[in-house]
């Protein structure tokens, strides 16, 4: 770009113009620039996951141990230091995510159209996020007239409905839209197609059978090298698509509605459901749900084993009782090292098939095959802990 071709004349590259409009001083200021731009946005980052934690009324011990995590994550300063610019996208989102907590809407919906015209994924925030307004809408005008206004009579659609046409969501729709198409725009203008099919087409078509966690890297394999022993033709390929994205999109959703209200904890939940049944998975991608992770830490750290034990005691004529809360060091430690183990495993068969020039393909989709199971018995630890927590404080105020 710096002595005008087009970013796309590098075979790898598949971002928005943006982003290589960003690294120019690369060429023009000093080679390191990237690196030290992307580790800066890790600490901004840092910053408003405390930020956020601060606003959600979370003491500084729970705070700073929330930063420690994205901050000090061996995930996170790799990716960042070897020049990936998934900071950048951290960075609209949690930014975004200030703002919808403060009560904000024009400028998170433009963050968020941003952070959507960089990398697509962040689409699938945009039910959850629409609920939440909706939510915290219906809510003021409660606490305005002084009562609640509902109608029993309603369904679950009505109330949906009710929920996702609202000023503040019409809003919010209208301006992220408005910013994100209007990126797309400029960029179109100057690369045309090739911004197009690079930027977005690619990655919906997108099937790679190297560097990938997900399953789906075998049935691809001997699509390409397995001969006539696998048939294969457009509708083949489409119905594949279809039954490969379905388990993603039902989950997703199904997220975005039931937790909308809990936003922080819901997009963690989302991103990481959406990474572990996509049919492409690399490493990177961990990033998009370790900056939310910190923010579902403290949600964690109410995670207790609600015992019956009872602390009495008497008044003059009365006996107060209340339910002691016991929180463990950790409640997700058994699926967390079992996530990594799964990795390692992972990463042990791919050392051997790519370095070594072992023939492990179906070792490695077994190893794959694990780490799905692992991904997915962290999903539903984290979602079953948080039900349990709050049922029990629901019965502690009742």
């Amino acid at each position: 770009m710096t002595v005008g071709a087009s970013p796309y004349e590098r075979d790898t590259y598949r971002y928005s113009p943006m982003l290589a409009a960003a690294l120019m001083p690369n060429v023009l200021l000093h080679p390191l620039w990237g690196k030290c731009f992307f580790a800066a946005g890790d600490l901004l980052a840092g910053w408003l996951i405390g930020d956020i934690l601060e606003q959600q009324g979370y003491e500084t011990k729970i705070r700073t141990v929330a930063m420690r995590i994205w901050l000090f994550n061996p995930f996170t300063v790799t990716v960042s230091t070897r020049g990936s610019c998934e900071s950048l996208v951290s960075i609209l989102m949690l930014a975004a995510l200030h703002g919808l907590t403060r009560g904000r809407v024009t400028v998170p919906a433009a963050l968020y159209g941003l952070a959507t015209h960089l990398r697509i994924y962040p689409i699938i925030y945009a039910l959850p996020m629409v609920l939440f307004l909706g939510e915290t809408a219906a809510a003021n005008r409660e606490n305005t007239d002084g009562k609640k206004k509902r109608n029993k009579t309603k369904g679950a659609i009505s109330r949906l409905v009710a929920k996702l046409v609202t000023r503040e969501t019409v809003l919010f729709a209208l301006v992220s839209a408005l910013v994100f198409f209007a990126s797309c725009a400029v960029c179109f203008v100057f690369y045309g197609e090739e911004f197009q099919h690079e930027a977005f087409l690619y990655h919906v078509r997108r099937s790679d059978i190297r560097h990938n966690f997900s399953p789906s890297w075998y049935g691809v394999y001997l699509m390409q090298y397995g001969g006539e022993a696998l048939p294969t033709g457009e509708t083949k390929n489409i119905f594949a698509k279809v039954v490969g994205v379905a388990p993603q999109l039902l989950v997703v959703t199904a997220i975005g509605i039931k937790y909308a209200r809990d936003l922080p904890l819901c997009l963690f939940l989302q991103t990481l459901g959406f990474v572990t049944f996509n049919t492409v998975c690399t490493a990177q991608y961990f990033v998009w749900y370790f900056c939310l992770l910190p923010l579902a830490f403290p949600e964690w750290a109410r995670f207790a084993e609600w015992k019956n034990l009872k602390d009495t005691k008497k008044t003059k004529n009365k006996t107060k009782t209340r339910m002691v809360l016991f929180t463990s060091w950790f409640p997700h430690l058994k699926s967390l090292i079992t996530w990594l183990l799964a990795q390692v495993l992972w990463l042990g068969f791919a050392y051997l098939l790519e370095f070594c020039g072992k023939a492990v393909f179906f070792e490695l989709w077994i190893a794959s095959v694990t780490f799905l199971g692992a991904n997915a018995w962290l999903l539903v630890d984290v979602i079953k802990r948080r039900r349990v927590s709050a049922e029990a404080v629901a019965d502690q105020i009742r």
